[in-house]
């Protein structure tokens, strides 16, 4: 069981009233809202200022519209941009703007208003997630993680339907948010989960998200189940995987993270994982061509 903990842990989560955020932590395209909106139809809080759904997204974003500015804020200062996949150096931009985390706090609090158990979820978290890791703990929150994984290919034909860039782009754009954010997440309660399995089976998958994680979601409740089969439509999985020859590393750690969403994670993998981000920072180093 991947990222498991012992119903003792999840009983004595849900009695004591702890508050706990779930981090929807995944790449873009890659079935975050969906799994950030069930999440919220079961029960977490999300943000008050919800970003309007688009054509491109028509059934919700479920994520703060005032947390993804301040993110964009936070990469500009990096100089960065969300579709930048080179190593994000979140050390040096709070060490020339430390008010970053005072800052992340006050919109936090503004955006869930103390609420106990709350969903927040942003793609671009994955390249700095340890930010959001202090901003939420010192609020008093007990950070989970739930990282849904989409086939790269899927992933990059839904971003060249949408944006402008190569399938290239598409696939660095992938590599570098999966690793970045499977690294800084580890040692935390988390779960990855493939987001085709979560569209076939969502109960199944909020069941064993509640039971890992030690969540209290309202798995049983008919209501919201049928809010949710509504929500999940088949058309949420408007793009199918492109014929397309990525590099080695972005279809190994693919392989990785979906072994790690059906088994217990291992150091082995990680150690995999740390070898193809290591290879991954050297050629963006050697090869700064990024939008950034």
């Amino acid at each position: 069981m991947p990222g498991k903990v012992d119903n003792f842990q999840a009983e004595t989560s849900a009695l004591t009233g702890e508050q706990t955020a779930i981090v929807v932590l995944g790449m873009h395209r890659s079935g975050t809202s969906s799994v950030a909106g069930a999440l919220s139809i079961l029960g977490a809080a999300p943000p008050r200022t919800l970003m309007q759904p688009a054509e491109d997204n028509p059934k919700g974003f479920w994520e703060s519209e005032v947390l993804m500015s301040f993110n964009d804020d936070l990469l500009r200062a990096g100089g960065s941009s969300w579709s930048d996949w080179r190593n994000f150096d979140l050390a040096g931009v709070l060490r020339h703007s430390p008010g970053f985390l005072e800052e992340g706090r006050q919109r936090l609090d503004d955006e869930f208003c103390g609420q106990a158990n709350i969903v927040v979820k942003d793609p671009r978290i994955c390249r700095f997630f340890p930010f959001w890791q202090r901003v939420l703990e010192d609020a008093g929150y007990r950070v989970v993680v739930v990282s849904p994984l989409r086939s790269p290919r899927e992933v990059a034909s839904s971003l060249l339907a949408r944006n402008t860039m190569t399938v290239e782009q598409a696939g660095r754009l992938w590599l570098s948010h999966v690793l970045a954010a499977e690294r800084a997440s580890r040692g935390l309660p988390r779960l990855f989960i493939e987001w085709s399995t979560f569209l076939e089976n969502w109960r199944e998958s909020a069941k064993l998200i509640k039971t890992v994680l030690g969540l209290s979601l309202n798995v049983e409740d008919a209501f919201g189940a049928a809010r949710i089969d509504e929500f999940l439509s088949a058309d949420l999985r408007r793009q199918r995987s492109i014929a397309h020859q990525f590099p080695e590393w972005i279809d190994d750690a693919y392989q990785i993270l979906v072994e790690m969403a059906h088994r217990q994670e291992t150091r082995q993998d990680h150690d995999r994982l740390d070898e193809i981000r290591w290879g991954f920072d050297q050629a963006c180093r050697a090869f700064d061509d990024s939008p950034h």
